[in-house]
């Protein structure tokens, strides 16, 4: 990664944004698609003149692997705060990079099946249309034959409760980290940070690995950072967040009628 695309990254970090894997999945262009994608255009597109595909931009399930779940408040939010905008390469904000748009979202439920913290399992997913152009015609090719299909998606929540203290670490960080085991007097369990409610979706971005920056390292939600108490085991905590890490490399494509 070069120097001025770390400074950026950091900078996002410093930010409190929170960046997280989604899929990919192409999108039938129909007569009610084309309506909703000529709401953002200037001069109404025709079926033929653009290419479509659909996003899980993420569900509201605690077994999140990077141990930041959203939940239903952040689902309901992101669902509003997402239309009308754009998708990008990279995370890299420039005009010139800008290669689709979210025309619509909807949330997916499945009452038979309830998360961890008693919620209706929830997805949210996110349409997109691009205008179809001599300039993307390689990109449109390689999303439909499965080359770019790893998609990340940035917004920034209202609040971060930890699953062990219940602060809320957009205002205080705690001394917790995501997915330590702690003794608790219920026993064992595994830290968490519920993302409730959303204040911002900014982009969604193609990127060569779907990576959450910021896992099993040092926590940037916003919060007033207050003194850690050393670990016992400094081992065993540089182990967790090479595994934290690891666990974002190679996704694999989810199934969107799975």
């Amino acid at each position: 990664m070069k120097e001025e695309d770390n400074k950026d990254t950091q900078k996002v970090l410093e930010e409190g944004i929170i960046c997280k894997s989604a899929g990919l999945e192409n999108q039938e262009v129909t007569d009610d698609e084309l309506k909703k994608i000529n709401k953002f255009t200037l001069a109404p597109l025709k079926a033929d003149e653009v290419f479509t595909f659909k996003l899980i931009l993420g569900d509201n399930g605690l077994d999140d692997r990077n141990y930041e779940p959203f939940n239903l408040n952040a689902l309901k939010d992101l669902k509003r705060l997402y239309v009308g905008k754009t998708m990008i390469k990279d995370h890299k904000r420039t005009a010139d990079n800008q290669i689709a748009r979210v025309y619509d979202t909807e949330l997916q439920q499945d009452s038979s099946k309830l998360t961890g913290a008693g919620e209706i399992f929830t997805r949210l997913i996110a349409k997109c249309y691009m205008v179809k152009t001599e300039k993307n015609a390689d990109l449109i090719a390689e999303i439909k034959a499965g080359i770019k299909k790893e998609v990340s998606t940035s917004c920034r929540p209202k609040h971060a409760y930890c699953s062990i203290c219940g602060v809320d670490n957009m205002k205080n960080y705690c001394i917790h980290y995501w997915g330590k085991e702690y003794e608790t007097q219920d026993g064992k369990k595994v830290c968490y940070f519920t993302l409730d409610g959303a204040k911002e979706a900014y982009e969604v971005s193609f990127v060569a690995v779907p990576a959450q920056p910021r896992a099993g390292t040092t926590k940037n939600y916003g919060g007033k950072e207050i003194k850690k108490e050393t670990d016992k085991n400094e081992e065993a905590e540089i182990n967790l967040k090479i595994k934290n890490l690891a666990s974002f490399l190679f996704l694999e494509k989810e199934n969107l009628e799975g």
